[in-house]
């Protein structure tokens, strides 16, 4: 009586699990969440110099995703590639961001460096003067900025010749005294002229870090009478002159912003600048169309799997064909539901690679179900009743069961390990489902099959009954050669 009241629980649990993964589905919002070949979207990969540190990448990795997260991206998808790539997926981009502009803002805002630079003005040069020529670009934006001698951080010590404001006007400046990791807070603000600024419209007024505070006051304090930088990005944005020393700890960079340039650079100084140069390696638009009818035929695939192997099954083994078909919608109920979860917990994207992990393993969960029914046929074979016959036959299939789902669980993992893109959706899922297999056999399909061999009903069920679906005759001993007629 003990055994059966556990394997009732068995089958309760089971279930009660299973209805509140749809009720999820059904009331609350859980649901995948699709990668760009299902829902279409953007996606960038960034390539950093050669020689880039780990460390650097992640620190890279992070400073993108929070300029992701502050321009307003849900669910974005961010991960570094092979040794110094950062791929970036946004799915659903024209829901999320809108018009065309907008989106060419996220794109340029992704990589850019948005490096922020205080130095000292040496010389500045117009363009009409008699040795503006002479003066030469130190490494300008676009012209060799991935050479190891060109880095943001080996001219940071050195006498670079910037281009500034107004425009074609060269700047010699001194080493850098101040960074942007000073910066605290930046904001976008509208300034007319008549409100004692020198110059009026889109401003970026910043605040300081206590010890930014210190560097910038004692820095003006020692420029007085000359001109300070505001460079960002190997530029000139401002060139004040420092009438006094700035011990308040805030500024205002003023460049001839509009209010989109002005927003975004209060956004991207809000999250700080890049640790590297970054290089623009592939940027592509998904379509939405493309990905809905992959999702549509992805999942014509799985649902014909799924019928094809359920209507086999109720044909060759009958009732035991019914109870595949409930553990079938049982594992896959709970696998859509890890994915979901892992998609709200870790932002995993569900793509159509992800999907073909699902539909391959329907052929690894139904051979689960084939081998335990082979097994119990072969019992019934050796004489033995359904009922004797159910244990041992689930002994010696859970053995094959495991070896064989470990070996696939085996190959996913390493496969997820060496793999990149996409062929790691694959693999994930289909290990997923793998693991979820052994699950539901254990937990579902076993207790159900031996509470249906208890019953002598169930068992005897003519035409349709556990007896018919394994359909083995006892063997019989082999005839002895010159035995009585």
């Amino acid at each position: 009586m003990r055994r059966v009241r556990s394997l009732v629980l068995s089958i309760v649990f089971v279930l009660l699990l299973t209805g509140g993964v749809v009720a999820g589905f059904a009331f609350g919002n859980l649901r995948p969440q699709l990668g760009l070949d299902l829902v279409g979207g953007l996606r960038v990969v960034l390539e950093a110099p050669e020689g880039t540190s780990l460390e650097l990448m992640q620190r890279t990795l992070e400073t993108i995703r929070n300029r992701v997260d502050a321009f307003g991206v849900a669910e974005p998808d961010i991960a570094i590639i092979g040794e110094r790539n950062i791929e970036v997926q946004i799915p659903e981009l024209a829901e999320q961001v809108g018009g065309a502009d907008d989106q060419r803002r996220l794109r340029d805002l992704i990589g850019s460096t948005a490096r922020l630079e205080f130095r000292e003005v040496l010389e500045g040069v117009p363009r009409e003067a008699p040795n503006y020529a002479q003066l030469e670009v130190t490494c300008p934006r676009g012209e060799a900025s991935s050479a190891e001698s060109c880095t943001t951080d080996a001219l940071e010590t050195e006498e670079v010749v910037f281009l500034g404001e107004p425009e074609d006007t060269k700047y010699r400046l001194g080493p850098a005294r101040m960074t942007g990791d000073a910066v605290s807070k930046a904001t976008a603000v509208f300034e007319t002229a008549s409100s004692g600024t020198t110059q009026g419209g889109w401003q970026v007024s910043f605040e300081l870090t206590s010890p930014g505070r210190d560097t910038f006051g004692q820095l003006t304090q020692e420029l007085v009478g000359k001109q300070l930088a505001v460079v960002l990005d190997r530029r000139v944005e401002s060139a004040p002159n420092v009438n006094e020393a700035i011990p308040q700890g805030s500024g205002v960079i003023s460049g001839n912003f509009t209010e989109t340039e002005a927003k975004d650079l209060a956004l991207t100084l809000q999250t700080g600048a890049l640790p590297v140069e970054l290089e623009t390696g592939v940027e592509e638009t998904v379509s939405p169309t493309l990905g809905e009818e992959s999702l549509r035929l992805g999942l014509i695939a799985g649902i014909a799997g799924l019928i094809a192997l359920a209507l086999y099954l109720a044909f060759y083994y009958r009732l035991l064909g019914i109870v595949t078909w409930v553990g079938m919608a049982i594992w896959a109920v709970l696998g859509l539901g890890i994915v979901s979860l892992l998609g709200r917990s870790v932002g995993y994207s569900l793509t159509l690679a992800g999907i073909a992990g699902f539909v391959v393993s329907i052929g690894i969960a139904g051979d689960s179900y084939i081998v335990f029914y082979e097994r119990l046929k072969d019992e019934v074979r050796r004489g033995k009743t359904p009922r004797a016959a159910v244990l041992p036959a689930f002994k010696r299939a859970w053995k094959t069961i495991l070896a064989a789902n470990l070996v696939t669980i085996l190959a996913a993992a390493v496969l997820y390990v060496l793999a990149i893109g996409s062929v790691r959706g694959f693999a994930l899922t289909l290990g997923i489902s793998t693991a979820l297999d052994m699950f539901v056999v254990w937990t579902f399909k076993r207790p159900t099959v031996i509470l249906l061999a208890r019953s002598a009903r169930l068992s005897n069920l003519r035409g349709f009954g556990l007896r018919s679906g394994i359909a083995a005759e006892p063997e019989r001993a082999p005839a002895v050669a010159g035995a009585a007629k």
